[in-house]
């Protein structure tokens, strides 16, 4: 079998179902499985699109967090190579530092090949700080050199893993979304009659998590003052979902919408007039990030403000459906300020063109070659 490791309860790891959803369609496994962690109420197991998904109990400790958390991630990991050291198993993915050591556990035990399959930057992200950071550098400056593969999501952090830590460089597999089925058709009725949003106004739309280092406090005053013609929709979850709702309740150009299924994202997206990437230069991996968003407003054909950060600008890099904004509070406030409708509709025929290029295939066949090289696999293209 194939197995995928991520330390989360798998409810809304796209990518993971992604690349486990192409592997699973070559046929060359008896199964593909996704472990992770199992939260009261989930299922032990579950089977979704031609994989199967596996959720194994962690430990509950109390104490210091860091502590804690270092013991549970222990404790779940034994867990999960005591669970899967009788399986048949020839290939592993390990999708984060936290299960780098695990993998390499798993590949020498069944002398099976690892594919460390990043999703960011590990050691670089925003909560990696102190003691914390070092601890991520050593590990996985001593694991990495177990994986036979490394996979990551953008040209800027392939360039850096190759010169950190003088490895090969890594293959660079895009997060495109899959498209189940055709492009959405934008509805400019979605929002407005969701919200009562006038047919002349514009409608912006930030997606995805509703996080601190996403930019959410700062688009809330900017939209606080922003002239009245000017809406902003948050579609999303997470640890600031009231303050953002809270701000709902006290300005009429600002609304909130729970996320929705993956299959509709595109859908509600398309539904808006222009998109919002709100990430934060707060580390490096931030810095060279590529967010899921960026390449949903492309395949929903609406452009897009951003700050200028080097994979975004490289992604959009002659497009004409973007716009770049600085750090500052009245910069965003300008840039949202300052759009015309005639500019707006320009942006959203330069992003259908742009859009129209990006394909999921090709990017998970550069990892769909991988498996070929070693497994016998047919190409992606073929299986496509």
């Amino acid at each position: 079998m194939n197995v995928h490791l991520y330390p989360s309860p798998l409810s809304h790891e796209m990518r993971m179902e992604k690349i486990a959803r192409f592997i699973a369609r070559q046929r060359m496994f008896a199964r593909v499985e996704l472990v992770g962690i199992r939260e009261p109420g989930q299922p032990a197991t579950e089977t979704r699109g031609g994989f199967l998904l596996r959720r194994i109990a962690r430990p509950q400790i109390g104490g210091p967090r860091i502590l804690k958390k270092m013991v549970q991630t222990l404790g779940w990991s034994w867990s999960v190579f005591r669970t899967l050291r009788q399986e048949k198993i020839r290939c592993v993915n390990s999708h984060s530092l936290a299960v780098l050591p695990l993998g390499v556990l798993l590949k020498l035990w069944h002398g099976a090949r690892l594919i460390y399959d990043t999703h960011e930057l590990e050691t670089e992200v925003a909560t990696a700080k102190g003691m914390v950071r070092g601890l991520y550098k050593v590990l996985e400056w001593l694991f990495i050199r177990w994986a036979d593969d490394v996979v990551v999501v953008g040209e800027g952090i392939a360039d850096w893993y190759a010169k950190e830590y003088g490895i090969a460089r890594p293959v660079v597999v895009r997060n495109v979304p899959e498209l189940m089925g055709a492009r959405p058709e934008p509805d400019r009725r979605l929002w407005r009659d969701r919200f009562g949003i006038p047919e002349d106004h514009l409608i912006f739309i930030y997606q995805g998590g509703l996080f601190r280092g996403r930019r959410i406090e700062q688009l809330l005053r900017v939209f606080a003052q922003a002239k009245p013609d000017r809406h902003i929709v948050f579609m999303g979850y997470g640890e600031m979902q009231a303050e953002v709702e809270n701000a709902a309740k006290r300005f009429s150009c600002i609304h909130y919408s729970p996320a929705v299924k993956p299959d509709e994202v595109l859908r509600h997206t398309a539904g808006a007039d222009v998109g919002l990437v709100g990430v934060e230069n707060v580390c490096l991996s931030y810095y060279f990030s590529l967010p899921n968003k960026l390449f949903e407003f492309l395949l929903a054909g609406i452009p897009a403000l951003m700050p200028q950060y080097p994979e975004m600008a490289r992604l959009m890099q002659g497009s004409d459906c973007s716009w770049v904004v600085g750090e500052r509070d009245e910069d965003w406030l300008a840039a949202v300020n300052a759009l015309t409708p005639a500019q707006v509709q320009a942006g959203q025929q330069a992003a259908r063109v742009a859009g129209a290029k990006l394909s999921w295939q090709d990017e998970v066949g550069k990892m769909g070659k991988l498996y070929f090289e070693h497994f016998g696999l047919v190409t992606a293209q073929a299986s496509a």
